[in-house]
């Protein structure tokens, strides 16, 4: 007795079959996939043609969207890029830094610490060395609910503060770190894409070692 394997084996070696027996296409009656009346063959590849074209649109959609996305993502990075090659002086480089990223991504917290260089400012003050153990072991940024204990202070008294992103500012050397916070638990989250924060943190150290004092002292480890 045949069974259905050896018919869809037979037909999907035989695919002249149907060039013989054209009108089994119409004759041969199945089940509509939803609302359970008959239709022929050929109804039944339309429909599943159409689920294919309506996945592919989806798809397709999708795509579209992210690559928006990144192109907003791409000119808001690039304003970034443009305010810290006009800095005249690590104060205005950190100013467009918080201003950029309170107006532009929407992210109200940020922090910077600088451990390789001595010099006045917040971003000097001593960090650490857990922090500093914490960030040279970072592959890529972090993104997620974590933050180092010994960092959450770094934010003032926020206490409603639900995700984090720390991002090594690396230039050959890893000079510090910038750490950005949300109330939303999910702004930033482990399995996000962090190629945009490498390059953040990639832009502002070179931008730091551009505009710091000539006799500034640095700690090179």
């Amino acid at each position: 007795m045949m069974k259905t394997e050896d018919i869809s084996r037979y037909l999907a070696a035989h695919p002249e079959f149907f060039d013989q027996y054209p009108h089994l296409l119409t004759d041969i009656r199945i089940s509509h996939p939803f609302d359970g009346r008959a239709i022929s063959i050929a109804e039944r590849q339309i429909l599943n043609l159409r689920d294919k074209i309506a996945l592919l649109e989806t798809k397709l959609a999708e795509l579209i969207r992210f690559g928006e996305e990144n192109d907003q993502i791409s000119v808001k990075l690039q304003r970034i890029a443009v305010s810290t090659i006009a800095a005249h002086d690590l104060a205005d480089l950190l100013q467009a830094l918080y201003s950029n990223l309170r107006e532009d991504f929407n992210i109200p917290y940020s922090a910077v610490r600088l451990w390789h260089a001595q010099s006045d400012g917040i971003e000097f003050s001593a960090v650490p060395d857990t922090v500093k153990d914490w960030v040279l072991h970072m592959p890529h940024p972090q993104c997620g609910a974590y933050l180092h204990p010994d960092a959450l202070n770094w934010f003032g008294e926020t206490q409603a503060l639900r995700s984090y992103a720390a991002i090594p500012l690396k230039n050959q050397h890893t000079l510090g770190v910038l750490l950005l916070a949300s109330e939303d638990p999910q702004r930033f989250y482990p399995q996000m894409g962090t190629l945009y924060l490498q390059r953040l943190g990639e832009l502002i150290a070179a931008g730091v070692q551009r505009v710091l004092p000539a006799d500034t002292s640095w700690i090179m480890s």
